[in-house]
């Protein structure tokens, strides 16, 4: 975007002629005095450093650890097979199981569920504008096993609103489908490992005084029949920067008003 909105030149007043006609000086041919480039004003390219800086330029928020809220498993266990450790403020949720299903049973196949959710408020916004903001997801699962059916999902839902005094992250619109599901029924054969990740990155309008929030839900579940299942160390789905791997982080900044004003 320029200034010039118009192809034709604007029309100026007469130019000076007597001055302009004065300009010439043969008497002087030889002179080599030239106006001082410092009277021309500063040039572009300090301002396009700083541009060029501020566009590369993301703030960090850091996520706390993941709470396990969901735990659903097989009437007959006293405690969820599929387990998790202790999680730690690295936006990683790790599990291992170790599941038999003797041949002789009957019935629908097994099913355990759980979920673990971090949330986070951001500073408060100092001026009205757009956040924006960024981020990775991820899940490796390192499996084992022989069985009729043995299938292992990952999902993340992801919620964002602009002022949590006047809002949830859980209650903002798509909050309860998915954003991410990373591996998808992915069966556990002998020595099988599946890996995959994603990246998102949006935005949404703010106002000065605002204080965002946004919600992460990571979702594991398995399905499973007749035979044996392990999954192993290393297992584990993840939150963190884009193109960064699990870290924990979440990447935001604001382009405030009158600049998307300016941009369009």
């Amino acid at each position: 975007m320029t200034i010039i909105d118009d192809s034709r030149p604007a029309r100026l007043a007469e130019p000076p002629f007597d001055r302009i006609a004065a300009l010439g000086d043969p008497g002087a041919i030889d002179a080599t005095d030239t106006l001082p480039a410092e009277a021309l004003g500063d040039g572009f390219d300090p301002v396009h450093a700083r541009v060029r800086d501020w566009l590369r330029s993301w703030d960090q928020v850091h996520l706390p650890a993941f709470e396990p809220v969901r735990d659903a498993h097989p009437a007959d266990e006293r405690r969820s097979s599929l387990r998790s450790p202790a999680t730690r403020a690295d936006g990683t949720v790790r599990v291992t199981a170790s599941l038999y299903d003797p041949p002789t049973r009957e019935g629908a196949p097994f099913a355990w569920s759980r979920n673990w959710v971090s949330v986070v408020e951001l500073p408060r916004v100092t001026q009205a504008g757009r956040l924006h903001y960024r981020f990775g997801v991820g899940s490796r699962l390192v499996l084992d096993g022989q069985a009729e059916t043995s299938l292992v999902s990952t999902s993340l839902n992801f919620g964002i609103v602009a002022d949590a005094a006047t809002a949830s992250p859980f209650d903002a619109p798509g909050f309860a489908t998915p954003i991410a599901r990373p591996l998808v029924a992915v069966q556990c054969r002998e020595d099988a490992e599946a890996d995959a990740r994603q990246a998102f990155e949006g935005s949404i309008d703010v106002e000065e005084g605002d204080t965002p929030a946004m919600a992460f839900v990571i979702g594991t579940d398995v399905v499973f029949r007749d035979g044996w299942v392990r999954i192993h160390d290393g297992s584990s789905t993840w939150v963190g920067a884009a193109g960064a791997g699990g870290s924990g982080t979440v990447e935001v900044r604001l382009t405030p008003a009158p600049v998307l004003a300016l941009f369009g």
